[in-house]
């Protein structure tokens, strides 16, 4: 296959630069966070799981679980639609795009995430056998380790982490280097791409019509 110049890399990364967030399947998955850890969740380490299964699942199954934007951080890689969620559930929080704080609640001094009917797990129907798995194994991983520089030095060892430079606050990671950096070839990653953005707009155009 022709290798790609870096003109046509940019084009074909395009399509995945405004994806639409998933939103419901994201607090679906923070729901069930809540739900395994006794509805008492460390925010830093919601943020980073619910990372860890993003990538995961785009690894696995060649999509992304939340179709979100990726960045490189301080303390590590994050789903930014993810971080900005998190935020939102601050009692006086207000200067964020999405508003869960109908779903959870943050106590930001015990740094501690619930949901606000822990006897329900919010929208499950989007949570399938395999996501519930992969969900329950990553939390018991991380079980017993509220150490947030433990968590950040394992982030920081993830093969697509990229270390900022003094200066900066954040450096976006594409889908393409995400599936590079972890071992897919350039004719993978051209054809994972095309069906990233076809299920994109698919699921666009369901929700246009439904």
């Amino acid at each position: 296959m022709k290798a790609l110049s870096s003109q046509d890399s940019f084009l074909n990364d395009k399509r995945c630069f405004n994806l639409t967030f998933f939103e419901d399947k994201a607090i679906a998955v923070l729901s069930f966070l809540c739900s395994i850890s006794g509805n008492k969740l460390n925010h830093y380490k919601a943020a980073k799981l619910m990372y860890l299964f993003d990538r995961e699942t785009l690894l696995e199954t060649g999509e992304p679980a939340f179709y979100g934007k990726y960045y490189s951080l301080p303390a590590g890689p994050i789903v930014s639609e993810v971080n900005n969620a998190i935020k939102s559930c601050l009692p006086d929080e207000l200067d964020t795009d999405y508003d869960w704080k109908a779903y959870f609640t943050l106590d930001q001094e015990r740094h501690l995430l619930s949901q606000k009917n822990p006897n329900t797990i919010y929208y499950s129907g989007l949570l399938n056998g395999e996501d519930e798995k992969r969900l329950t194994t990553l939390y018991k991983k991380f079980k017993n380790n509220d150490s947030f520089p433990q968590i950040k030095d394992f982030m920081h060892a993830l093969p697509e982490n990229i270390e900022l430079q003094e200066g900066e606050r954040r450096i976006p990671l594409t889908y393409r280097h995400i599936l590079e950096k972890n071992g897919f070839s350039s004719a993978q990653i051209e054809e994972l791409l095309s069906e990233i953005a076809y299920e994109n707009l698919f699921r666009e155009t369901i929700s246009q019509v439904s």
